[in-house]
């Protein structure tokens, strides 16, 4: 592991620990080196390969878009076990250039380390809970290794899906499934007799699998009323309404059931699903009209703001808020404006502001830490021991600065929703959700 990864993991490790409220690991993989493959959808963006490097336990090579490398870049790259992959769609001989990829993949594999590649190959511009058809790339990468080792070394792939409730949404939930070790080594005589169709048939199994570890809606179009569905029931992968008692694996398990229900519909099914569509859609123009959202008219019908709760936790972490706008309060805002201005795909606002944050905090901070010891008025041994945990804590600083600001927010909101008139919409949406119950056999 070069010393460049290793320090960024532990800065990511624990500043994802802050940025989601769950992290939930489905069959998590127990060894750091292990000569596997993963393949993972990628709706995140950068976001993806930061997540599953820093709280998963395998140390990984990521497989990264080429032209992110310059000569100023690659270095830098280099450092943090980044290696080139070459599309089509960059416009250049993908055969030609990949094969000398290869090269450094085959060797990276026999060292007995792991390599990390998006197998759909792109990003949606927002989440869409389905999964694109994966590439050969992995499979190739795979049995060139193989070959390259004389099929000595055992070499797998696996499959890794990344769900999350919303990337760009602070204290959101992810759950990261893997799914079942394919050895490589198995299809040696099927290679041997045909390498394009076993490289084919090896990327049809793993994608199959791989189906399994996703919420997977097949038809676009319907992917808004499945995040409707799970608004409106509270039961799904939803980032803000959900019953707070369930599990994010059971959100998940729910999310894919809702999914698997809208790709078994025949033709005739979903045009006697329009009617329920249309309810929904005027529904939600009525929570439009009104400027509140679902979340906020559940908070009202049930009584459930815990609005004095949210003035004492206010109250509580004001003191640590103040340090945070201090220490990385205003270099967030300024960092969130240009990011939102400058980066016109809202899939890349998430990851990019916090990799900008997390190196902004560092460098803007670190001079602090070198000069504490020398300022407290104890021995230098514990002026040390305390700067390097005050330093430490700028993380937290900033959390509980977001976290306020949150909840000023939410208590505002409060008060504007309180004077408003719901018992209408709140009945709309009883028989909204009896409408849904009765039509959909696992809502």
């Amino acid at each position: 592991m070069r010393i460049l990864y290793f320090l960024l993991w532990l800065a990511f490790h624990y500043s994802f620990r802050l940025y989601f409220r769950k992290i939930k690991l489905i069959n998590p993989s127990n060894y750091f080196f292990g000569r596997t493959i993963f393949v993972s959808n990628h709706q995140g963006s950068f976001m993806d390969p930061l997540l599953i490097a820093s709280q998963r336990k395998p140390i990984v090579f990521f497989m990264t878009r080429s032209d992110v490398f310059t000569k100023f870049t690659k270095p830098l790259l280099w450092m943090v076990h980044m290696l080139p992959i070459y599309r089509q769609r960059d416009g250049v001989d993908t055969k030609e250039k990949n094969a000398k990829i290869f090269e450094k993949t085959n060797i990276v594999l026999n060292k007995n380390r792991n390599i990390l590649i998006f197998g759909e190959g792109f990003t949606d511009d927002r989440i869409q809970r389905r999964l694109h058809p994966i590439k050969k790339g992995p499979a190739r990468i795979g049995f060139s290794a193989l070959e390259f080792c004389d099929w000595k070394k055992d070499i797998f792939l696996q499959g890794l899906g990344v769900n999350y409730t919303d990337f760009n949404m602070r204290r959101s939930d992810v759950l990261i499934a893997a799914g079942k070790k394919i050895r490589l080594n198995d299809f040696k005589a099927d290679y041997e007799e045909n390498p394009s169709r076993t490289i084919t048939d090896v990327t049809r199994i793993l994608e199959t699998d791989m189906r399994l570890l996703v919420t997977d809606v097949h038809n676009p179009e319907l992917a808004d009323v499945h995040e409707d569905i799970m608004m409106l029931t509270r039961k799904g992968m939803h980032p803000t309404c959900f019953d707070n008692f369930l599990s994010i694996e059971s959100r998940w398990l729910y999310s894919q059931a809702l999914a698997r229900w809208m790709n078994g519909l025949t033709e005739d099914q979903l045009l006697g699903l329009n009617p329920l569509i249309a309810q929904i859609d005027s529904y939600k123009k009525q929570l439009q009209s009104l400027g509140i959202t679902e979340n906020e008219r559940f908070l009202s019908g049930t009584d459930s703001w815990r609005a004095s709760f949210k003035v004492l936790k206010v109250l509580v972490l004001s003191p640590f808020a103040l340090l945070g706008a201090l220490h990385a309060g205003w270099v967030y805002f300024l960092i969130k404006k240009w990011v939102e201005t400058k980066f016109k795909r809202p899939v890349f606002w998430g990851s990019t502001k916090k990799v900008l944050a997390i190196f902004a905090m560092v460098l803007l901070n670190l001079p602090l830490f070198f000069v504490l010891p020398y300022m407290l008025p104890w021995s230098f041994q514990s002026n040390l021991l305390f700067s390097i945990g005050y330093f430490l804590a700028i993380g937290v600083f900033a959390q509980s600065f977001l976290t306020v600001a949150k909840e000023l927010s939410y208590l505002k909101r409060y008060s504007k929703v309180k004077s408003l008139n719901i018992e209408g919409l709140n009945k709309t949406h009883a028989q909204l959700l009896d409408a849904i119950t009765s039509y959909i056999p696992i809502a």
